[in-house]
C-alpha cells in the first residue's frame, strides 16, 4: 500500500504561528528564524497543498478561505502531537524537566537566587526557565508553567494565585530625602513612572490610597518592571514597588518606599498558570508548592 505524502512539520508550525500572529515577522521572532525563511516555509506547504493559505497585502496578511479550514486541522494535529508527546516523555524520559516562562524580573531577582533549595528538595526536576514579556500559549507553545501578573483569567488555563500583591511608591534614596518635605496625599507634579502592561496602576492607586494625582509632567512609560525600577533607582521618578515582589530591592536600599503607610491591595495578582490537563503532575505540584512557600516566607515580609 502506498502512504500518502505528510507535509512537513516545521512548515506546519511555522503556519500556525503566522496564522495566529498574520505576519510573517512576527512569526520568525517567535520561531528564532528569519521572515523570508517563514514565507519560505509557508510557500512550500502551499504548493504541497495547491492552494493559497494567505493572501498577501501591503503589509498585512489575511487567511484565505482554505487558509481557515486547514488551521483548524493544523492545530488540532499539532495540539495532538504537543500532548503525546508530552506524556511519552513524562512516562519514559530518564529526566523530569520543566519548562516555566517567566517575567525578567520575578526570575531574576525571585527565583534564580532560591533556586538552590529547589534543586536540594527536588534533584531529580530540570527547570528550564525562559524569560519574556509577552505572555505564551500554553495551548500552542512547549511550555508547562507561565509565571503571569493579571486578573487570573486566560481561556484554556488553570491559574493559582501565588500571592496577595500590595502596591506602595518607590523611588531612589536621594529622592525620598526630597520627599520628605512633601505630603503623600498630594503627589502633584512629581514624576510617575508607568507601567504599559497595566496602564491604570497609578489611578487605581490612588484611587484606594486617597492620594492626588497631579498632571502628568514628564512621565516614563516603560513595559518592563525591571526597567521601571531601575528608572526609579536612578532619581527619574516614582515607580509603584509590587509588594512583596520588590523586597530584594528594599532590602538592598536601591530603592526605598517615601510613604511605607500608603501601601493598598490591589486586584491583580502573580499567578502561576498550566494547562488543566497538568494539574495532576507530581512536577507541576512540587514547583507550585515550592514557589509558593519561598513567596510567602517571612522573607517576603516587607522591611
Amino acid at each position: 500500500m502506498k502512504l500518502r505524502r505528510l507535509p512537513p512539520l516545521h512548515a506546519l508550525e511555522a503556519f500556525e504561528v503566522a496564522a495566529r500572529e498574520l505576519s510573517f515577522r512576527k512569526a520568525a521572532e517567535a520561531l528564532h528564524l528569519t521572515p523570508s525563511a517563514v514565507s519560505h516555509q509557508i510557500k512550500g506547504l502551499e504548493d504541497f497543498l495547491g492552494f493559497a493559505l494567505f493572501r498577501r497585502m501591503n503589509r498585512a496578511l489575511e487567511l484565505t478561505e482554505g487558509g481557515r479550514d486547514y488551521l483548524r486541522v493544523t492545530q488540532a494535529g499539532l495540539d495532538s502531537l504537543r500532548e503525546g508527546s508530552q506524556q511519552a516523555r513524562q512516562r519514559y524520559g530518564r529526566h523530569t524537566t520543566l519548562k516555566i516562562s517567566a517575567g525578567p524580573f520575578i526570575a531574576s531577582e525571585i527565583i534564580v537566587p532560591a533556586l538552590p533549595s529547589f534543586q536540594q528538595e527536588y534533584p531529580h526536576i530540570e527547570l528550564n526557565i525562559e524569560t519574556t514579556l509577552h505572555p505564551v500559549d500554553l495551548r500552542r507553545e512547549d511550555m508547562d508553567i507561565a509565571l503571569r501578573f493579571g486578573s487570573g483569567h486566560w481561556p484554556g488555563t488553570t491559574a493559582k494565585r501565588l500571592l496577595t500583591v500590595r502596591a506602595v511608591p518607590v523611588c531612589s534614596p536621594a529622592m525620598a530625602e526630597k520627599l520628605r518635605r512633601c505630603t503623600p496625599l498630594d503627589v502633584g507634579d512629581i514624576s510617575l513612572i508607568h507601567s504599559t502592561p497595566l496602564p491604570e496602576g497609578w489611578n487605581m492607586w490612588a484611587d484606594l490610597s486617597g492620594a492626588k494625582l497631579g498632571k502628568p509632567k514628564g512621565d516614563l512609560w516603560l513595559d518592563s518592571y525591571f526597567a521601571i525600577l531601575r528608572a526609579a533607582e536612578q532619581g527619574v521618578g516614582l515607580a509603584l514597588g509590587l509588594l512583596p515582589m520588590v523586597n530584594p530591592w528594599l532590602r538592598s536600599q536601591r530603592v526605598v518606599m517615601p510613604w511605607p503607610e500608603l501601601q493598598v491591595e490591589i486586584p491583580q495578582g502573580y499567578y502561576l498558570v498550566h494547562r488543566p490537563a497538568d494539574e495532576s503532575r507530581a512536577e507541576v505540584q512540587a514547583f507550585c508548592a515550592w514557589l509558593t512557600d519561598l513567596l510567602n516566607t517571612d522573607a517576603a515580609i516587607p522591611v
